[in-house]
């Protein structure tokens, strides 16, 4: 049955995201003023459901934090915006609720598959990829990629290998939880089953797409829903195999990536890791605006996100 859309409690948190922005836009002033070539959005771990807050996560928050976020990012000349992944948080009818909030910006909005967008019951798992619209991008395999003046951006699905995806006694089910032992019985951190990997079809997929990528002369940013680096218990479980493409392929500049709530940065060699923060945290809104610079990438935050500039190394 379908539910009916909550009422958006838009008051409080159109006040905190008009603060927030006055904020965030005098933390960047100064660094590279230049206009940028095109401009997107991004926002990460929304996370949704009819819940009380457990901890810092306010699931039913969410629905007014999007609202004023997606009300904020229509008034910006964005090329897109990304979500990176966990639109929901249980119950298939959680996307009733939130998806057309998302569905609300003006521009060309894009989905990155996340652990919690499959904590369905399983009969509902096979639909998420229609109901997120990705069984018309890359096949149905849940990746893709595009391209932006001059730039491509590749997104992954992280739940190719995943014990949460897919439904108990499938076949992908089982491998996935075959790999999960191995990587136990060695000690990896990032074994998890709130994580996922990237399966070998797809592992080679990304390395043709970034070769062509080179050979266009174009910049790659790559974006998954689980982090590489910092290397943690949210990681992505095959991170080496990952990060050897990545390292070997000029063209990367940066990998975006959700998941890991409270956001973090590293940079190695040329590639800036970011992870930004989840939404569903705490009451304040966290998005943000990234100004793609001829030399560099500007992070604006707003709310908990962080505001920072990602030089683009020569090549």
């Amino acid at each position: 049955m379908i539910q009916p859309m909550p009422r958006v409690p838009s008051s409080p948190f159109t006040v905190t995201v008009a603060l927030v922005v006055a904020a965030a836009l005098v933390g960047v002033a100064g660094n590279r003023e230049a206009a940028p070539l095109f401009s997107f959005g991004v926002i990460a771990d929304i996370q949704y459901r009819d819940a009380d807050p457990q901890g810092t996560r306010f699931y039913r928050d969410s629905v007014g934090k999007l609202k004023a976020a997606v009300d904020h990012l229509n008034t910006l000349p964005l090329r897109f915006t990304i979500q990176l992944g966990d639109l929901i948080d249980g119950a298939y009818s959680s996307y009733n609720a939130i998806l057309p909030l998302y569905d609300a910006l003006r521009g060309r909005h894009y989905h990155v598959l996340g652990n919690h967008d499959f904590a369905v019951d399983p009969g509902d798992k096979g639909r998420v990829l229609h109901r997120l619209g990705l069984d018309r991008l890359g096949a149905g395999t849940g990746y893709y990629d595009f391209g932006e003046h001059g730039w491509r951006f590749v997104i992954l699905n992280g739940d190719d290998l995943s014990v949460l995806a897919h439904p108990p006694g499938s076949a992908p089910r089982l491998a996935s939880e075959r790999y999960l032992a191995a990587l136990r019985q060695k000690g990896v951190t990032s074994a998890q089953e709130w994580n996922g990997g990237i399966d070998i079809a797809q592992r080679e997929w990304l390395a043709r797409t970034l070769d062509k990528a080179t050979r266009a002369e174009e910049r790659v940013v790559v974006l998954c829903h689980f982090p590489l680096l910092p290397a943690e218990k949210s990681g992505v479980w095959n991170d080496e195999a990952l990060l050897s493409i990545l390292r070997s392929h000029p063209a990367v500049v940066a990998y975006f990536s959700g998941h890991a709530h409270e956001g973090a940065y590293v940079q190695e060699g040329r590639i800036h890791f970011l992870t930004f923060q989840g939404m569903v945290e705490g009451q304040q809104p966290a998005y943000a605006v990234v100004d793609v610079l001829p030399d560099a990438l500007r992070v604006t935050g707003f709310g908990r996100e962080a505001s920072r500039v990602l030089t683009i190394a020569e090549r």
